[in-house]
């Protein structure tokens, strides 16, 4: 019996990745077809990468390029700690956006775990976490 729960969590670590993967994909095929791309840097191509400078819900990062928030911007975001409910990030000074998990909710404690880059995505209002409650 232990060996078929081992599996079984096994199975569910592989099942969430998947989830985390599918979803960044089809994050970026609706970008690029919906032509956002200009949203991503324009030097690399890819999303904006920020660490995080604070040290709660009130994430703080500087990203050279970024003059002000548009809807698509796409940032994967390195937390230097885990939320514990509603939480904002504040880009180059620009002025604190709410982070919202995809329902539109706030998101679940630990929902942004430290140990993870966070894909978000700006909607125009708020920036919306791109993948599954990292602690359930």
């Amino acid at each position: 019996m232990r060996q078929a729960e081992i599996t079984g969590e096994v199975g569910t670590k592989k099942e969430q990745a998947m989830k985390i993967i599918i979803t960044i994909l089809i994050t970026l095929v609706v970008v690029f077809s919906l032509g956002l791309t200009s949203r991503y840097n324009p030097v690399t191509r890819l999303a904006y990468y920020a660490v995080d400078t604070a040290a709660n819900d009130t994430y703080i990062a500087q990203i050279n390029g970024i003059g002000g928030y548009k809807a698509g911007l796409f940032v994967l975001l390195n937390p230097v700690t885990d939320n514990t409910g509603a939480c904002t990030l504040n880009i180059n000074g620009l002025g604190a956006k709410s982070l919202k998990d995809v329902l539109g909710n706030d998101p679940n404690n630990s929902h942004i775990d430290a140990a993870q880059i966070v894909p978000l995505c700006y909607d125009g209002t708020n920036f919306i976490i791109m993948m599954p409650d990292s602690n359930p």
